[in-house]
């Protein structure tokens, strides 16, 4: 990789860019859970979440591999109430394949979240070995990891948000963390072979499984807000999870997402991509690129014509899932590949990672890949539309080029705050990503 990449420096195709940027703000108006230790104390005590546990009870707490708001103090939050109710709590992965789908890779994406005995005040303990706890009825068998099935008790910190490879009533929360959280890799396996399929076929009768034949007692679940904090916590004990009130509160995320506030972009640039912004890196619902076999497009509201990926996030591992939804990538990028990490992640995933993992033309910098993006956008470069995102998480403060100013200042949600210089460095982009707004609630 690194001949091509010397030979790819040799040519010549800079192509205009904008010389300034414009920081734009947009607002939301949006809940905020301002105390996260005593709303979670709540909920899991008016939930019937601790119905059936009693003091010197065992109880493994599920913690995912998501970047979620807040992750360390709800799941520290969760433990603490259970002790001060008298009873033994410790922590657990519950992701899938995530981490390598080894014991050292999920304790480390645990690690990373500030999740650790130290940190939590109690054991964190893992394990990839499950053992088989019931079936679908018409359907596949399930598994529980042996972490969580030998405690008396149960219980996941699982964020409800809408999924990015399929659509149904149930998308990612409590009923689908039961199958790929407590099922560990032979869970995720199984869900995924079927692709969107069989998470609309199988979550709602799962869970009832989980319930009925095992000690899972409920979850927690943060319901995030558009500026990536918490904006709400419920607490859904066994026998809510998978039914009409888990599918309500889907719904109350979906009108909590922060999106991209126009029509068309041409040339979407994205700082960071990564496992812990999204499971696809990059979340479809912000890009609007679905991109898997027989399910159809439509997700999100913007039409994008290029994504240009910079650069992945520390927490992702190497891991590169969904730098296939994008068209432009950089060596750096590249360098950071963990293969392992990413192949086993795609081959457990099935059809939704076959397209996403794989690897966009690659260029030698920022400024090349940027010049390239110009290059195929099918626009003229004067006229053609930026938008520069940290990552899809981070949309209440972004950068676009002069060439959106009418749009931005026609828009009741959006404020020009500043206009900065578009700038380099040996080829890697310094300015405008040295400007960090202060996150503003409504």
């Amino acid at each position: 990789m690194q001949h091509i990449l010397n030979e790819i420096k040799k040519l010549d195709f800079p192509a205009p860019l904008p010389e300034t940027v414009l920081a734009v703000h947009q607002t939301f108006d949006t809940p905020r859970v301002h105390d996260i230790h005593a709303e979670v104390g709540k909920q899991l005590r008016e939930s019937g979440i601790m119905a059936k546990m009693k003091p010197g009870d065992t109880v493994a707490v599920g913690a995912g591999s998501r970047g979620i708001a807040n992750l360390a103090k709800i799941v520290r939050a969760t433990v603490d109430h259970l002790k001060a109710a008298g009873m033994v709590p410790h922590i657990m992965p519950a992701m899938g394949s995530h981490g390598g789908a080894t014991v050292e890779g999920q304790l480390e994406i645990l690690a990373g979240y500030g999740i650790t005995t130290a940190s939590m005040g109690v054991e964190v303990r893992a394990t990839m070995e499950v053992v088989e706890i019931g079936r679908i009825p018409d359907g596949p068998a399930l598994c529980q990891g042996k972490d969580s099935v030998d405690a008396d008790h149960s219980i996941l910190v699982s964020r409800i948000k809408p999924h990015t490879d399929f659509r149904s009533h149930l998308e990612s929360g409590p009923s689908k963390m039961c199958v790929i959280g407590l099922g560990k890799q032979a869970g995720a396996a199984m869900m995924h072979a079927g692709g969107g399929r069989n998470f609309q076929r199988y979550l709602q009768p799962a869970a009832r499984v989980y319930e009925t034949n095992t000690n899972f007692r409920g979850a927690i679940c943060p319901i995030e807000n558009a500026y990536e904090d918490t904006g709400l916590i419920v607490g859904l004990n066994a026998s809510e999870v998978g039914t009409q009130k888990e599918a309500d509160y889907l719904e109350t995320a979906k009108a909590y997402l922060a999106r991209i506030p126009f029509d068309e972009v041409d040339i979407l640039v994205v700082r960071e991509l990564g496992k812990n912004i999204s499971g696809t890196g990059m979340d479809t619902n912000v890009i609007s690129r679905l991109w898997i076999p027989r399910q159809p497009e439509g997700f999100g509201n913007v039409d994008v014509a290029i994504i240009t990926v910079l650069d992945l996030t520390e927490e992702t591992h190497g891991n590169i899932s969904g730098l296939g939804l994008a068209n432009v990538t950089t060596a750096r990028v590249y360098e950071k590949i963990d293969w392992v990490a990413t192949y086993t992640n795609a081959i457990t995933s099935g059809i939704f990672s076959a397209q996403r993992s794989h690897i966009p033309l690659v260029m030698p910098s920022d400024q090349t890949a940027l010049y390239t993006s110009v290059r195929i956008c099918a626009e003229p470069p004067a006229e053609a539309r930026f938008v520069f995102i940290r990552d899809t998480l981070s949309l209440e403060d972004f950068y676009v080029s002069p060439s959106m100013r009418a749009i931005v200042e026609a828009h009741p949600r959006l404020s020009i705050v500043a206009e900065l210089p578009l700038s380099f460095e040996d080829g890697e982009m310094t300015s405008p990503w040295v400007m960090e707004q202060e996150r503003v609630y409504a």
